[in-house]
């Protein structure tokens, strides 16, 4: 295979979200950038393809803050039997003094033999930048950088099932990325657990089945099935939301907002039309209020304010365990409704 040339050849479009996908095995190239996963998917298919090519592939794992005088020296000259190698060297960005006078003289002759592949990782600051810009130069540069739009995340869901001979439905892809939010290692995990548990064309309602609480798990979900007395899907929604990334203040502010509009809406005694005004929601929301006010007594949503300020204070410092003291006051508040 030969060698992809380094973005600033042009080749690769700057507006391809997977252009990291295409890159080819070279003898010398540099893996730049924040995003692990593809970082991970470039380094492995490196492996892979020189692997396949040579089946006595040598391979050298270094990092560069701990790198010892010599050793890239030692990993790049000829074996006995002449086995081509594979160096690949992670934590540039931490890289010592011995690590960067190594690596700069070792770019600057070449990596030698053509059986030498020398790979290396650096996840971003400027240190070592003389040594980034010369690989720069003399080889190639893949750039790992975030998938920030859903429709760049959309993207790679399809190229995945593509890989693997397997057919994705649009709406279960915008799904999968709707439920994995922003990490692509969770985003490929969940592409290859469909792949791996399903057959045929994945369709939304398998997504769902696998992925669905994940999908629903926002903090104002929970606070709608906490105060409607939902208490399996309430707890079922918090873990989810939790473990997706959101955090423990966006669900105790979620669930202060929905109780305050319930105690209002107790106390009113007013008509239909004044208590969107009241409650400050558009009037068609003003049903799903009163939906889960008739579950509670004015004593009952007193305890629940009360239950949910303790669970605000301790997310905001006043104890270890955020998440656990979040989860209590929603189970506390889904079971205390009036039956």
């Amino acid at each position: 295979m030969s060698a992809a040339r380094s973005p600033r050849s042009g080749r690769a479009p700057r507006t391809d979200p997977l252009a990291w996908r295409r890159t080819e095995p070279g003898p010398l190239m540099l893996l730049k950038g924040p995003e692990d996963y593809v970082a991970r998917w470039v380094r492995d298919r490196v492996t892979a393809a020189l692997r396949a090519r040579h089946e006595s592939l040598e391979v050298h794992d270094l990092r560069a803050g701990e790198y010892q005088a010599g050793q890239l020296a030692m990993a790049a000259s000829p074996s006995l039997f002449a086995e081509p190698t594979l160096i690949r060297v992670d934590g540039l960005e931490s890289m010592n003094d011995a690590f960067l006078a190594d690596a700069l003289r070792l770019v600057e002759q070449g990596p030698g033999a053509d059986e030498v592949t020398l790979v290396l990782r650096h996840t971003g600051g400027s240190r070592g930048k003389r040594l980034l810009d010369a690989v720069a130069k003399a080889g190639t540069v893949v750039d790992c950088a975030p998938l920030k739009r859903d429709e760049d995340r959309l993207v790679l869901v399809q190229a995945e099932f593509r890989d693997a001979r397997r057919r994705v439905d649009e709406d279960a892809a915008r799904a999968l990325v709707r439920a994995t939010g922003a990490s692509l290692t969770e985003l490929a995990a969940a592409c290859r657990q469909l792949i791996d548990d399903t057959t045929g064309t994945v369709t939304a309602e398998m997504v769902d089945t696998y992925h669905g609480g994940r999908v629903e798990a926002t903090s104002f979900a929970v606070a709608d099935a906490a105060l409607e007395g939902q208490a399996a899907r309430a707890v079922s929604l918090v873990r989810h939301a939790l473990a997706t990334g959101v955090h423990p203040v966006m669900i105790t502010s979620a669930l202060t907002l929905k109780a305050r509009q319930v105690a209002r809406i107790i106390d009113a005694g007013r008509e239909q039309g004044e208590l969107a005004s009241l409650l400050g929601v558009a009037p068609f929301q003003v049903r799903y209020v009163q939906q889960a006010a008739r579950h509670w007594t004015p004593a009952g949503i007193a305890q629940a304010v009360e239950w949910i300020a303790q669970a605000d204070a301790e997310v905001k410092g006043a104890s270890r365990n955020p998440d656990f003291a979040v989860e209590r006051a929603v189970i506390r508040i889904a079971t205390a409704v009036r039956r």
